[in-house]
């Protein structure tokens, strides 16, 4: 394809190719028909020996970094951006590409800086041919340093990149809701999902020009030059709320997460700063501190431990195992886990003979760790392995250790990352007593022993976590414990910004309660409700579940359910759910949509059946298709054993939705987690559609009941955060 000499160089020198470099405007036809026939291996040597001939080209150079990128070659690729910035420091593609090696590498912050200034040389190199357009290159760059620091927990920067694409209109509308949806998707913390804007001009103050100047720099995306002139304010204004808010939000844009978080601390400390925006200030301060350092002590460490089986060789060997094995099956400490062996041998490793679960001798029986028993192999003898978070692993290595006869030691370390105290004991599983026999269908409107076996699971775990938590050093109070944390203010605040954060985003009703009640157990008062008419953009999110929702205007009201909903602040979105399902000028698509939130956080199956059968009344009201609730109801009623209405479920989507692929999808998927094998049924029947061979099944006895033979999977679907949603 022919090369228009008026193009632009692919060089980012702002200049036209006629001006730059003519005489190798054959020689970039080439590249360019070698890249579009995917011969890229070619297409790198060619430009290798192009750039030997003429060295220090910028259109070589920019050329060779990008396809040493492409190809993942990433050491040359560093080393080739790093000669193109030296010999062009102001080209914005040379900047840009030394950015992405920088991230690649792990450097966030130099990458931001660079990137920044790339921005900048773009600008610069637009206008000298009177246009001000950035190049669809550096648009590229920048949705690879959005992933890449997306990637690294960096959400500041991520989402910065991303506003600027809007805010200049760079790419599609497709691509910048893609590029969201990657920031979102990479677990933003709840306290940095709210986006705070940049203060405006504050009042007649003899710093106010110096102010406007540093404003009018961010907002045209010089950050670091706006960084520079609000820190130089500092002195001046060193109780200016609008001075530290800039300083700490441009430097989360920057990825400089720890002098965010120092910032964010100092704003909430100013003495007009309102309690609620204090709190706010220091969540985003913890949240900051654990970006520019996630593994910060104290951390729990998954570990493993190793011992070796002392059996004879040969048949009594094997023989011997198999007794080590009964020992366990006959303990009441443990018990046996499935083993998905194609996992072990895909990856040419031998796998376990038997998986089993360890728990302690509690009531009921927490799950301590997995234990893996291996046999007799050619390089190594018969040998167990325990594996789980440390803390657990050292409780159930003497127990597994007494069973087997055999001593364990410390493993090779696990290469997996550690998590918090806090993730550790929410994450808390324990063994619930299954009935003997299955138990009779429960009457309409009583619990089901699903319930009563969940209701358990859930009291075990708030019973240890409220003994345990106030006492365990944590990273997030900088390694003091909540009792001691609670003894002075700025561990107060900490802790009040905590315990906020738990309330305020737990997914389920249980877990909210349990975070209130820590308040009572650390003699941290109950905040008060909040009176407010219009709260959008004046009350943080983080605390919207104190809001008067009664009070709203149905505009309002809407406004804190669906951003709540969409951010991940549960108990707002509960309680405005409730709300508005019961507004008399409520919609019947308001009410739809509070009472399928409210579903989702309902914890018995008596609410769930409730709510849908209150949902039931809204779609015939709006003629709206029921396959859906149909099968959310089937979930329900097979978790409960209630075959009979299952079948008559069953049933009525096999005759009435029987051609709606949506409904049939997810049909298949709570047959999948009842235990039903769809593919046999299928098989069975010559290929017959999963809903039609699955209500014969179910009448036939196959559905799961507490104390069947197949389990469900735990818990309902997630859903992510999506900035810009």
């Amino acid at each position: 394809m022919a090369i228009d000499s008026y193009a632009p160089c692919p060089g980012g020198t702002g200049k036209k190719l006629k001006f730059c470099c003519p005489d190798l405007i054959g020689d970039l036809e080439q590249l360019d028909r070698l890249i579009e026939g995917d011969q890229v291996s070619a297409a790198l040597d060619q430009v290798k020996r192009l750039e030997e001939k003429t060295p220090g080209r910028p259109c070589l150079l920019a050329t060779r970094t990008k396809l040493e990128l492409g190809t993942k070659q990433f050491p040359a690729a560093a080393e080739t951006s790093r000669r193109f910035l030296e010999a062009c420091p102001d080209n914005p593609l040379a900047l840009g590409h030394a950015a992405i090696s920088d991230a690649i590498a792990g450097r966030i912050q130099e990458a931001a800086a660079l990137f920044d200034r790339a921005r900048e040389a773009a600008v610069a190199a637009g206008r000298h041919d009177g246009a001000q357009d950035v190049s669809p290159e550096l648009v590229r760059i920048a949705a690879t340093l959005v992933q890449a620091a997306a990637q690294t927990g960096h959400i500041g920067f991520a989402q910065g990149l991303v506003d600027w694409l809007a805010d200049r209109g760079l790419g599609s509308d497709e691509e910048r809701r893609m590029l969201a949806a990657i920031v979102g998707s990479s677990g933003v913390p709840p306290a940095l999902r709210t986006k705070v804007a940049l203060e405006d001009t504050p009042g007649d103050e003899s710093w106010r020009p110096d102010f406007e100047t540093a404003l009018a720099h961010a907002r045209a995306w010089r950050l670091a030059k706006a960084l520079t002139v609000f820190r130089s304010l500092k002195g001046v204004a060193a109780t200016s709320p609008a001075v530290h808010t800039n300083i700490a939000t441009l430097c989360e844009m920057l990825a400089r997460p720890m002098e965010a978080s120092e910032t964010w601390l100092a704003v909430a400390n100013l003495p007009d700063t309102p309690a609620d925006d204090a709190l706010e200030a220091t969540g985003r301060a913890i949240a900051l501190e654990t970006e520019a350092n996630p593994d910060r002590s104290p951390q729990i460490a998954f570990a493993s431990r190793l011992a070796p089986l002392a059996v004879p060789v040969g048949e009594e060997g094997s023989t011997a195992i198999e007794l080590l094995e009964d020992k366990l099956r006959h303990d009441p400490r443990c018990e046996p886990a499935q083993i998905d062996r194609s996992a072990w041998v895909s990856r040419n490793a031998a796998p376990p003979r038997s998986a089993w679960r360890v728990y302690d001798s509690g009531a009921p029986a927490r799950l301590l760790a997995s234990l893996l028993i291996f046999g007799r192999q050619t390089d190594r003898e018969p040998e167990a392995v325990l594996q789980g978070f440390a803390p657990d692993v050292d409780l159930a290595a003497p127990q597994v250790g007494g069973i087997l006869g055999c001593t364990f030691a410390a493993a090779d370390a696990l290469d997996m990352p550690g998590v918090t105290p806090t993730a550790w004991l929410l994450g808390s599983q324990f063994k619930m007593a299954m009935p003997a026999v299955p138990p009779a269908p429960p009457a309409a409107g009583e619990p089901a022993v699903f319930d009563t076996l969940m209701e358990g699971q859930r009291q075990a775990l708030w019973t240890r976590f409220a003994a345990v938590w106030p006492d365990t050093p944590l990273p997030e109070l900088l390694g003091k414990s909540p009792r001691q944390a609670v003894a002075d203010a700025a561990g107060r605040l900490r802790l009040e910004a905590i315990v906020t954060e738990g309330e305020a985003t737990s997914r389920r009703t249980d877990a909210s309660a349990a975070w209130t009640a820590m308040r009572t157990t650390l003699g941290l008062p109950q905040p008060a409700a909040i009176h407010v008419a219009e709260p959008l953009g004046v009350v943080p999110p983080l605390v919207w579940h104190r809001l008067d929702m009664a009070a709203l205007s149905l505009d309002q009201l809407r406004g804190v359910f669906v951003t709540a909903l969409d951010a991940g602040f549960e108990l707002a979105a509960e309680r405005a759910a409730t709300t508005l399902a019961a507004r008399p000028d409520a919609t019947p698509q308001d009410r739809w949509e509070a009472l399928s939130a409210l579903v989702e956080r309902a914890e018995s199956s008596v609410q769930r059946l409730e709510l849908i059968g209150q949902l039931r009344r809204i779609a015939a009201e709006l003629k709206a298709n029921d396959g859906m609730l149909d099968v959310a109801e089937l979930r329900i009623r097979m978790q409960r054993g209630d075959e009979a209405e299952a079948t008559r479920l069953l049933a009525h989507l096999q005759r009435d939705h029987g051609t709606d692929r949506q409904v049939l999808q997810a049909l298949a998927e709570v047959l999948m987690e009842a235990g039903v094998d769809l593919n046999a049924l299928a098989g069975a029947r010559g290929g017959a559609a999963a809903s039609q061979a699955a209500a014969p099944a179910v009448a036939a006895g196959k559905l799961w009941t507490p104390g069947g033979e197949a389990p469900p999977a735990g818990g309902e679907k997630k859903t992510i955060w999506t900035p810009g949603s």
